[in-house]
């Protein structure tokens, strides 16, 4: 809700953050369930797969809202900029759903929060 309200139409900011938790989270939860025997060292209850579509999909939802906002006209874009930097984001939404910090802040909070953050800092310079 925090994304909505306070990035709503005019800034990338909420759409980076809610395509990497619609999209990545959710198809990370479904590829870690089905294809998911590999876990990550550090954490045993996720997986290499659900990590890995946690990058991709995190990437190519938030890339595919960016384009959609950007047809409508609320937000402009350098696409040979902002693709990396999106990467970036996804890379950083990844490792963060990845760490072991369930009993600490579900990722379901921490994710979002940090894609935030991150999205405004490397956005805004």
């Amino acid at each position: 809700m925090l994304c909505a309200v306070v990035f709503w139409r005019e800034s990338p900011i909420g759409v980076v953050s809610l395509a990497m938790m619609c999209g990545g989270d959710g198809v990370a939860d479904i590829i870690g369930r089905r294809y998911g025997s590999i876990k990550i060292p550090y954490n045993q209850k996720k997986s290499w797969a659900g990590s890995i579509a946690m990058f991709i999909f995190g990437f190519l939802v938030s890339i595919g809202m960016l384009y959609y906002y950007s047809a409508l006209g609320h937000v402009e874009f350098n696409w040979e900029s902002i693709l990396p930097r999106v990467a970036f984001v996804s890379i950083v939404a990844t490792v963060v759903e990845s760490l072991p910090t369930t009993e600490v802040i579900d990722d379901n909070i921490s994710v979002p929060l940090v894609t935030m953050a991150v999205t405004f800092f490397i956005l805004n310079h």
